[in-house]
Parts: C-alpha cells; sequence; structure tokens
C-alpha cells in the first residue's frame, strides 16, 4: 500500500505542477495589453477580418470561456493554427522538437561519459589534486549559464576545430549531386557537436558527484577490501 500511495502522491504533484504551468502560461499572455490578433501587422488585416479571427480564436468570450476551451484544446493535444499559415502549430513544431532531440541526447551522453570518466577518478584519488579537480571543474562548469559558455565555444572553440557556428547543415550540401546518406550524417554531426558539447558540459559536473558519491560508498564495501588483499591491480578493481 505504501508503494500505491507513493506513486498516487507523485502523479497528483505531477498533475499539479503541469495544471499550474498552463495555468500561468494562460493568464500571462492575457495580463498583457492586447491580443493575438491585435499583434497582427498586414495591410490586408481589416477591423472585419480581425472580429473573424477573434471570434475563431475565441477570444470574443468571457476569460472563464477561454480559459476551459484553452485546457480542452490541451487535452486533445490542440495547439491551434499559426495565424500566418493557417497550419497545425504542432505540425511546426515537430521539426525543431526533432532536431533538439538528437542535440539533447547527444549531449546527455557526452555529459554522462565526462562524469563517470571524473567521478570515477576523483573518487580513486579522493583528497589528491585530481579529486578537486574534477570537483571544481565539474561544478564550475555546473554554474555557468548555458549560453554564455554557448558564446565561448563560438569564439574559442569552433575555429580551432574547424567547426561550424550556426544552421543545422551546410547549405551547399548536395548542390553540386545528389549528397551520400554518409555525408549527410557527418554534415549534421558537424553541426551538432557544439551546442551538444556545451550542454555536456554544462551537466557533466552533476553526473561527477552522482557518481564519486557512489564510488565512495561501493569502494568500502567487503568484496573491493577482498580483491584487494587478493592483490588484484587498481585497473581491475576499480572496473
Amino acid at each position: 500500500m505504501r508503494g500505491t500511495d507513493y506513486v498516487v502522491k507523485r502523479l497528483f504533484f505531477a498533475f499539479a505542477t503541469v495544471l499550474v504551468a498552463v495555468t500561468l502560461n494562460f493568464v500571462l499572455f492575457r495580463a498583457i495589453s492586447g491580443d493575438a490578433v491585435s499583434a497582427l501587422r498586414c495591410r490586408q488585416c481589416t477591423q472585419q477580418f480581425k472580429d473573424y479571427q477573434r471570434k475563431q480564436l475565441g477570444l470574443d468570450k468571457s476569460k472563464w470561456e477561454q480559459y476551459w476551451i484553452y485546457l480542452g484544446d490541451l487535452a486533445h493535444g490542440d495547439l491551434g493554427r499559426s495565424l500566418r499559415t493557417e497550419e497545425p502549430v504542432s505540425s511546426a513544431l515537430w521539426e525543431p522538437i526533432k532536431n533538439t532531440l538528437a542535440m539533447v541526447t547527444l549531449g546527455t551522453v557526452i555529459s554522462i561519459i565526462l562524469g563517470v570518466i571524473t567521478g570515477v577518478t576523483a573518487a580513486w584519488r579522493r583528497g589528491t589534486w585530481s579529486d578537486k579537480g574534477a570537483l571544481w571543474g565539474g561544478l564550475g562548469f555546473y554554474s555557468m549559464p548555458p549560453q554564455w559558455l554557448g558564446l565561448l565555444m563560438v569564439l574559442f572553440v569552433a575555429g580551432w576545430l574547424g567547426l561550424p557556428t550556426s544552421g543545422i547543415k551546410d547549405p551547399t550540401l548536395g548542390i553540386l549531386g545528389d549528397a551520400s546518406g554518409w555525408d549527410v550524417f557527418v554534415d549534421r554531426l558537424q553541426h551538432m557537436i557544439l551546442p551538444a558539447l556545451t550542454i555536456g558540459l554544462v551537466l557533466f559536473g552533476e553526473y561527477t558527484l552522482i557518481v564519486r558519491s557512489a564510488m565512495l560508498e561501493t569502494l568500502g564495501e567487503d568484496y573491493v577490501l577482498t580483491a584487494r588483499a587478493k592483490g588484484l591491480s587498481n585497473w581491475a578493481t576499480v572496473w
């Protein structure tokens, strides 16, 4: 029962957190003057056209009615349509989300690899300069704003490694002929490595602390003392 109660409570808090977040999103955009239609800037946007758009978006209703419509659309996965292209917003978001997921995944892999290596080193060399350097380095990168670190990477690392500093692909790729799948993969990886490395450097300090703590606890176990007593090498013991 305790396990069930815990799961129910966590689900309740998760639902409450999401509800508060979407409610704040609704309130903030309606607390400012104007609305989505009044922000349109086009010569063809007559008053009749704007009134029609307000009616289509439900902006002619009360705030409470707008709020329930907003919640209902979110529950059905309907994010509305773009006022400029008339295309569903969800379809316009998919391409950026797909690119972002790949970049974040690569950055997470980099952070885990760096975190495990520095965490194990810090635990095995506890109290030495290796331990202090790993800890302070990890905490230093973890405290850096990603935007500021990304700017430093663009200014000082991109040119040194020959990496592109913007875009997601080379605009000239495939102009002179069909590019192979490998060429496309390498091109995407080159454009992705710099932002992914920025994410990895910011996050690896957290993994360093976790791995170091777990490693120190494990090094005190009886089977580790037995391994040392048997004369196993340091590498075998750490592994």
